[in-house]
């Protein structure tokens, strides 16, 4: 690292810090955006007063589908939008942080590394997405943080627990942060030989910070299970897609029927609710038994459009089709192309890549790939970014090289 590289390191740090705050001015300015997701996670957080995790109160019907730890920071932080998007913004510009840190781990040249500081920045999505209230933000400030501690030395104890506590943090506030954890530590164990039974350990200390959360559940709901948010996810977004492309006749009337059995579904019994999740899980199931093929082809499909999303929906939706929408706009589209450029380096290059670089961009596929079973949304890329932008970072020192390789035999 260069004498400069701190100081130049400290103003991307304090452009990201400035960036999220103008935009978390911005949307209070506009009035806060709180419809679906905003507006479940703030009235799970207000009901934590009364002393239950419900959409609904006083009725108290258990909320499965969302895991607690998002809505229980806002409780902590009394209900209060601005504090919540204030945390977001250190926590999102810490990121940069990171990106440089994991950077320099995979061995890229200091002015590569803060390259990729810079790109994590002022990444239009993120500046969004940390300025609104969804998981995004905390979600992968703690798996991130958990890489760079699994990276660093896999065979320090302290570090390799730090890191599960860091998973585990994410996996409280989305589901997948569980399996995203396994995936993790099993690419350690496969590309970096780390310790086998340090590595069942970091899966185990995961595995152990989640079971209060199932244990709650069964206490709830009969059922003993992390959240149904999976089930309903795929049953409603991914099986009706699949059937269409399979040419099964149940596509035709599965959406209308699918919402009516929610309909009839009495959520205030929970047997009834217990059989409305079950059926989800059986017709997940059912679906990818019977259509294996259009199942893959579809969630292939949905990855590689999430991969390639710029986001314009979210840009557009805070600041509508004209103004600074074009020049975010136009920044999005072209990470979107930096991503698809660093994607033929990458594949190019396979055996080049660095195996801890190769743990990061399997995990950021694992994280694109889980989104496929949704909708093609930039938010479901959001996650992977960070390595993302490290890995971009590493095909254009590549490629940088490769072009100057011919000048020095010259």
């Amino acid at each position: 690292m260069t004498p400069s590289t701190p100081h130049r390191l400290l103003v991307w740090v304090m452009t990201a810090v400035f960036l999220r705050s103008a935009f978390v001015l911005y949307h209070a300015h506009l009035g806060w955006q709180l419809r679906f997701d905003p507006g479940y996670y703030l009235a799970l957080a207000n009901n934590l007063e009364h002393g239950v995790y419900s959409l609904f109160h006083p009725q108290d019907i258990p909320d499965t589908t969302r895991m607690p730890g998002y809505p229980f920071l806002i409780h902590l932080l009394g209900g209060s939008i601005p504090a919540v998007l204030i945390l977001q913004v250190l926590l999102s510009s810490a990121k940069v942080l990171l990106v440089h840190k994991l950077a320099l781990r995979i061995g890229l040249a200091p002015r590569a590394a803060l390259f990729a500081a810079a790109l994590m920045a002022i990444e239009p999505v993120d500046i969004l997405l940390t300025g609104s209230l969804l998981t995004e933000t905390g979600f992968t400030a703690a798996m991130l943080t958990g890489t760079v501690l699994l990276l660093g030395k896999p065979d320090h104890v302290g570090r390799l627990m730090l890191s599960a506590l860091c998973f585990a943090v994410a996996g409280w506030f989305r589901a997948n942060g569980l399996l995203l954890a396994l995936w993790a530590v099993t690419l350690m164990v496969l590309l970096l030989r780390i310790d086998l039974k340090r590595a069942v350990g970091f899966a185990l200390g995961v595995g152990m910070l989640m079971v209060p959360w199932v244990v709650r559940n069964h206490l709830s709901t009969g059922r003993a299970i992390l959240s149904d948010s999976g089930p309903v996810a795929t049953a409603f977004f991914h099986v009706p897609e699949v059937l269409d492309w399979a040419g099964d006749a149940r596509a035709v009337n599965y959406r209308k029927e699918l919402q009516g059995r929610a309909e009839r579904t009495n959520w205030e019994d929970k047997a009834g609710a217990a059989r409305f999740f079950d059926g989800l899980r059986h017709e997940v199931r059912r679906t990818f038994t019977e259509h294996p093929a259009a199942w893959c082809a579809v969630q292939l499909r949905d990855a590689a459009g999430i991969y390639l999303a710029p986001g314009l929906g979210h840009i557009t939706g805070f600041f509508g089709t004209r103004g600074a929408a074009r020049p975010l706009q136009g920044l999005a589209i072209a990470y979107s192309i930096l991503l698809v450029l660093a994607l033929v380096v990458w594949t190019l290059r396979v055996r080049e890549v660095p195996a801890p670089l190769m743990v990061m961009l399997l995990l950021a596929a694992g994280i694109v790939l889980s989104g496929g079973i949704s909708t093609a949304d930039a938010r479901f890329k959001a996650p992977a970014m960070p390595l993302l932008l490290v890995g971009a970072a590493w095909a254009i020192e590549q490629f940088m090289s490769s072009r100057s390789a011919p000048r020095l035999r010259s």
